[in-house]
């Protein structure tokens, strides 16, 4: 049995296909390394991108199960076709074949990350730098405050920045972002931008600049009675 097949997305395996170089470059035979297709082009951004072009639920429900996702190394062609067979008769659906900006989904993993992102399943570490996530499951997960960024021991974190890493222009366009500025967009990450008020790279770093400032005045412990901002 052909494993690739029988884990990874039908979207970016399809035999009646042929994919670009570049596509497959970012399969691999064990499918659960298939970061960038997994975390960055996946069905569920796709769902997300149709809905922002106007196409309606029953639509994007029945077109995401034929969608063909075929990365490229500038930019991603997506295809619905507009006629699919149902118990052997052709039926017509909403079709699409249009090649869409990296940037496009970049903005819509960004967009989503941040609707999820929960303050309020956030505690306080031991540390200053320290805070505690909670998974939807119960589980936790540690994030660390750094200068450069806040950074999380969650699954999807360290999917995301390996995504990252087997795709140079989405990295590159992480960079340029004028949100994130190479902040991987993790919903734990976002949860903590929020618990301290700010809403880009550039206010974190200098909330946290802040922050490690003012705990460096005060006494042992004493900084987590008032440094952390109501959300």
């Amino acid at each position: 049995m052909n494993t690739t097949k029988l884990f990874a997305a039908i979207a970016h395996t399809r035999e009646e296909y042929s994919y670009s170089i570049f596509h497959q470059t970012l399969l691999h035979e064990n499918p659960a390394e298939n970061y960038a297709l997994k975390h960055l082009y996946s069905v569920e951004n796709c769902r997300h991108l149709l809905y922002e072009w106007g196409w309606k639920a029953e639509e994007i429900k029945e077109g995401t199960k034929h969608i063909t996702i075929d990365v490229h190394n500038t930019c991603v062609y997506i295809r619905i076709p507009g006629t699919v067979l149902k118990r052997n008769k052709p039926v017509k659906i909403r079709g699409i074949s249009r090649y869409v900006k990296k940037v496009d989904f970049l903005e819509t993993l960004i967009s989503r990350a941040w609707g999820k992102a929960d303050p309020y399943k956030l505690e306080l570490g031991n540390n200053w730098d320290e805070i505690i996530a909670q998974g939807n499951t119960g589980e936790f997960y540690q994030l660390e405050l750094t200068s450069i960024g806040v950074t999380c021991t969650c699954y999807a974190f360290s999917g995301l920045v390996k995504a990252f890493d087997q795709d140079e222009i989405a990295a590159k366009l992480l960079i340029e972002n004028e949100k994130c500025r190479g902040q991987i967009p993790d919903k734990h990450c976002f949860a903590t931008w929020k618990y301290l008020n700010v809403e880009t790279q550039q206010q974190y770093e200098y909330a946290f600049t802040q922050r490690k400032n003012k705990y460096k005045k005060e006494k042992p412990r004493s900084w987590d009675i008032n440094l952390f901002p109501k959300y």
